[in-house]
C-alpha cells in the first residue's frame, strides 16, 4: 500500500504500526520498489507516462522511513518478476 501513499505519510503510518506492535514485534512489507536495473526502471517511464496504467502504484524505498519511526533490524530484499522489482522489508520493534 505505501506505493499508493505519499511519502510524507510514510514516517506517520510506519509510528502507529509500531506503537500496536508488541515490544519485540515484527513488521513484514512487501511493496513495488525502485528498480536497480536499467530494465527495471522501465515501470517508472510507465509510470511518470500515465499513472493509471499501473493502478497508481510507483516504487518506493522504505528503509529510511522505518528508521525515521524507530524500527531496527531492518533488513530488506529486493525480487522481480517479468522485470517487476518489490522489496521486502522485516523490521523490529
Amino acid at each position: 500500500m505505501f506505493d499508493l501513499l505519499p511519502e510524507e505519510d510514510f514516517v506517520t503510518v510506519l509510528t502507529e504500526f509500531k506503537r500496536v506492535l508488541k515490544p519485540g514485534g515484527r513488521l513484514v512489507l512487501i511493496n513495488m520498489t525502485k528498480g536497480m536495473h536499467f530494465y527495471q526502471r522501465f515501470w517508472e517511464t510507465v509510470y511518470h507516462f500515465n499513472p493509471k496504467w499501473l493502478g497508481g502504484c510507483r516504487g518506493v524505498l522504505l528503509s529510511s522511513a522505518l528508521q525515521t519511526a524507530g524500527f531496527e533490524h531492518i533488513r530488506r530484499e529486493t525480487v522481480s518478476q517479468l522485470g517487476f522489482p518489490s522489496e521486502i522489508i522485516t523490521a523490529t520493534v
